[in-house]
């Protein structure tokens, strides 16, 4: 016994070395000036200087005056770079339960020399910005491959603001008071169904009296037909033709809301303190392009939705409508730049070229997303990346089923109804 209790003591001394050794010669700072330098990233005269690093929790700042001549845009085409250089060696993989498992009655050199030789791989994470210095954020581990969605986390948002996800250093939120409608684009299977079935759950928890929807599901109707019978969805489409007829309907309230705002003279619904808002939510936009359409009849019929978007991405926000267009087909004939002139907030996820997260972001980066469902970049005044929140089949159960529109069966349409719920006029399109 005596043995095993001075053993255990010799090796939580060796271990505390080792994590000493280890962390004091990890030095990120030197790393990310000989990156820079072998980049290119210096001056004939000098190279980044730093100017202040500090410890926070999960990561370390480095603070660099860049040299006069060089821009931050050309260390963040680096970025790849830094962060592989970050990672290019492995660590050694000891703690103190490693010993507290030693079997003593066996062989324990064995046992030892495989706990110092066990090696993981390191996952630094960087994060870069300037605001007249460059800032390095070297995170110790990258982004978890799921966040949980709860209750909890969609009541502690403000009013309108929606929980989408996690960056390496926060929570980010949207409000829809602030960045009206949003472009959601990527890759089949990357998770912009989750994304939309986040943002609807969290507005219906919410806002249960305030929010109303229009959800086009051009897959078939089976990503959003499970919410067609809750009492806030005033209209529901799975094909172009009851597409058209929803927007049209859209299209119309918008109208009357105008004649509204005019006759109190108001510029828009919150000036007016009207608390409703609508929701246009489309998966799959590109079942409305017109171009290539072959058959004239059903081109017509696209034509008409894209003018329908187009007017409500360019009313909508006065009018207390908010648009959420969404495709797997990021093309500039699927995202006209008529619809991005409005839609300024972007979610980017996966995609297999530049030319798709150009199309969505007007700019190159959800390309380099890693194939984790959920990955993404939010885009609104600067880039971030961050994992969509998933939600469970059960919360979204709990959510929408005290909203359920109880209607009567088709034999009995003209009883009397005998609940509120089943009192509510739907309109089903």
């Amino acid at each position: 016994m005596l043995f095993e209790i001075l053993s255990t003591a010799s090796m939580v001394g060796i271990a505390g070395s080792t994590y000493f050794f280890q962390n004091k010669n990890s030095n990120d700072h030197e790393k990310i000036i000989k990156i820079a330098n072998e980049c290119g990233l210096k001056t004939k005269d000098e190279s980044i200087r730093i100017y202040r690093k500090s410890k926070k929790e999960g990561y370390s700042e480095y603070v660099y005056k860049i040299p006069l001549g060089l821009s931050f845009k050309q260390f963040e085409e680096n970025k790849q770079v830094f962060i592989d250089g970050l990672n290019n060696k492995s660590q050694s993989d000891i703690s103190l339960e490693n010993f507290k498992n030693i079997d003593w009655k066996g062989d324990v050199r064995k046992q030892l020399n495989a706990i110092f030789n066990n090696r993981i791989k390191l996952d630094k994470h960087l994060e870069m910005e300037y605001d007249g210095m460059l800032r390095f954020r070297v995170y110790d581990h990258g982004l978890k491959e799921e966040y949980s969605l709860t209750k909890e986390i969609i009541s502690k948002c403000k009013p309108w603001n929606v929980p989408l996800g996690y960056t390496l250093s926060e929570q980010i939120t949207h409000d829809f008071e602030k960045g009206t409608h949003i472009l959601v684009g990527g890759a089949t299977d990357t998770g912009k169904s989750t994304m939309i079935n986040v943002i609807f759950n969290s507005l219906l928890l919410k806002h249960p009296e305030e929010v109303e929807f229009t959800l086009i599901d051009l897959k078939g109707g089976l990503e959003l037909g499970p919410y067609k019978n809750i009492e806030q969805v005033k209209h529901f489409a799975k094909d172009v033709d009851t597409a058209k007829d929803a927007l049209d309907s859209v299209q119309q309230y918008m109208s009357g809301i105008f004649e509204t705002l005019e006759k109190k003279g108001k510029k828009n619904v919150k000036e007016a303190g009207i608390n409703k808002r609508h929701f246009v939510i489309i998966d799959e936009a590109a079942e409305l392009t017109s171009e290539n359409e072959s058959d004239k009849e059903v081109k017509k019929t696209k034509i008409k939705c894209e003018n329908y978007i187009k007017d409500i991405a360019r009313r909508g926000r006065a009018s207390g409508i908010r648009l959420l267009y969404s495709t797997q087909n990021p093309t500039s004939e699927v995202i006209s730049s008529q619809i991005k002139r409005n839609l300024m907030t972007r979610i980017a996820l996966p995609v297999d070229t530049s030319v798709a997260s150009n199309v969505i972001l007007d700019e190159g980066g959800a390309e380099e997303l890693p194939l984790i469902k959920g990955r993404a970049i939010y885009k609104r005044h600067k880039k971030q990346t961050m994992q969509a929140y998933y939600i469970g089949e059960d919360l979204m159960e709990e959510i929408k089923t005290p909203h359920i529109n109880i209607r009567p069966k088709k034999e009995d349409f003209n009883a009397k109804p005998k609940t509120r719920e089943a009192s509510f006029t739907f309109k089903a399109l």
